[in-house]
């Protein structure tokens, strides 16, 4: 037998890879069926050539480690602290300006209230991830605990989600309205309110008016577990308007009547607020008239110290808030001593934005809508917390959405354009392909639809976001005081 040459093996091999190529080329991508559980399937010119396997990239630090004659051990040394440097800026709060922090209004109101009392409110904005209070809490008893103050403050008055803050019931005729999502065509104003939702117990009036008496009842008791403080509170304060017939009030406090008022008619904001003390069992609010006003919130928390909101809004993308009026959103904040604006978004948008034009469009909506706040707040700081890893399946494999890290650049971008603090879950998380790891963790820290955190998942975060911003606050301490800009607020009662 013959050997074959060189060239010969050369032009085989090369015969092999030819035919090898021809196959994928013609091979159907979604493979060919054999039996109803068996598919054939073949490798295709794109996974092959692709660069998409980390496993094919060449990394460049162990290529470094190759390079006969280096201090192996410095390097080493080098890459750790630059490492840790990178785990540090990206996992604190991040501020837009290295000079200054954005969030001193914030943290002098926390000062004075420390030295001298008085009562500050935070409110926590965000998607689904904060239902049911989950996030929040935390923040709220971390900050009670050393500023003092209790309740859970704002409220809906119809829950549509179950929160853990307090237990609500209502009668059946209650309906809700919402300025996210698609508009309620009966819905002629864009008075929702600092909820940005709105209860009613009948629909919006129409040309006819009602001739029959209408009644509705909301009952409120205190949570039946969580975190001591957020069962406590000593008194109610209640948004309404917008009625066009008087509405009789009657609010109730463990079957005893404390407080009636008939609302006039074409009310536009009042806010109705009661004391009692201690903490009631059971309070009722009944309502009676041939019209229903817009109940825009509820709030029970203290007289003095931190009060802390939670405003879950299903489905939104922080876009949202110059749908409201103006108007009123300015007159409800004016009422309030804020602080403190949490703004935790971003996520909702990630499964629908496919090019990075489109993440920049979005971060545009966003700046915009942070702007218009930051004008009716003058007295607040603001904190923007950007979405958290997302896993969709790819050939079977969780992985990081492929625009989320694009999307999270640009909610960065929106946050320091407008001077706002910004807060990176995704890279706390662990950054890219992370979810499945909290999905996997035991016990689980995510679920199983690889998007919201569980009850774990989400008190580990909110813990690791209290740890950053109590950080922040501790570095902002440290500075000396003539440095600092002269603070607008020093005189506030």
């Amino acid at each position: 037998m013959s050997e074959r040459n060189p060239l010969q093996s050369l032009l085989f091999l090369l015969l092999v890879g030819l035919l090898a190529i021809i196959t994928m080329w013609a091979f159907p991508k979604n493979g060919i069926a054999i039996t109803d559980s068996i598919t054939l399937k073949y490798e295709s010119l794109d996974d092959f050539f692709g660069s998409n396997d980390s496993s094919l990239v060449v990394s460049v630090e162990d290529s470094l480690f190759n390079i006969v004659g280096i201090d192996t051990v410095a390097l080493r040394d080098s890459l750790n602290r630059a490492a840790k440097i990178r785990h540090e800026r990206v996992t604190n709060i991040q501020q837009p300006d290295s000079s200054s922090n954005s969030l001193q209004l914030f943290y002098e109101s926390l000062l004075r209230l420390k030295a001298k009392g008085g009562k500050i409110r935070v409110m926590h904005y965000g998607d689904s991830q904060i239902e049911a209070d989950r996030m929040t809490r935390y923040i709220r008893n971390e900050l009670q605990k050393e500023y003092g103050g209790t309740g859970p403050g704002f409220e809906p008055a119809f829950q549509v989600i179950r929160t853990g803050a307090v237990r609500q019931d209502q009668s059946d005729n209650w309906l809700r309205y919402t300025a996210n999502g698609k508009k309620d065509s009966t819905i002629t104003h864009r008075n929702y309110g600092l909820l940005a939702s709105f209860s009613r117990f009948c629909p919006p009036p129409d040309s006819m008016a009602r001739t029959d008496t209408l009644s509705a009842w909301l009952e409120i008791k205190p949570a039946s577990y969580g975190f001591y403080r957020v069962r406590k509170f000593s008194q109610m304060s209640m948004l309404v308007g917008g009625n066009t017939q008087p509405v009789r009030i009657s609010i109730s406090v463990d079957s005893a009547v404390i407080h009636t008022e008939i609302l006039a008619a074409n009310t536009y904001n009042r806010k109705i607020k009661v004391k009692f003390k201690p903490t009631p069992g059971v309070i009722k609010i009944e309502f009676k008239g041939l019209d229903s006003p817009n109940v825009y919130a509820l709030s029970f928390e203290s007289g003095t110290g931190v009060i802390v909101d939670n405003i879950p809004l299903r489905g939104a993308s922080g876009t949202l808030f110059r749908r409201i009026s103006s108007t009123q959103l300015e007159k409800q904040y004016a009422a309030e001593p804020i602080r403190l604006v949490i703004l935790q978004f971003g996520g909702n948008s990630v499964p629908y934005i496919d090019t990075k034009e489109r993440a920049k469009k979005f971060g545009n909506y966003l700046k915009s809508n942070i702007r218009y706040l930051q004008a009716m707040l003058p007295k607040s700081s603001f904190l923007l917390i950007g979405p958290s890893d997302m896993a969709t399946k790819i050939k079977g494999d969780f992985v990081t959405y492929p625009m989320l890290e694009p999307i999270r650049d640009e909610v960065q971008k929106a946050a320091f354009a407008q001077g706002v603090a910004y807060f990176d879950m995704y890279e706390v998380m662990g950054g890219k392909n992370s979810m499945e790891d909290w999905v996997t963790a035991d016990p689980p820290l995510a679920g199983g639809d690889y998007v919201h955190f569980t009850t774990k998942g989400a008190n580990k975060m909110s813990k690791l976001f209290y740890d950053a911003l109590r950080k922040d606050f501790d570095k902002y301490k440290s500075i000396p005081e003539d440095s600092l800009q002269t603070d607008s607020l020093r005189n506030e009662n």
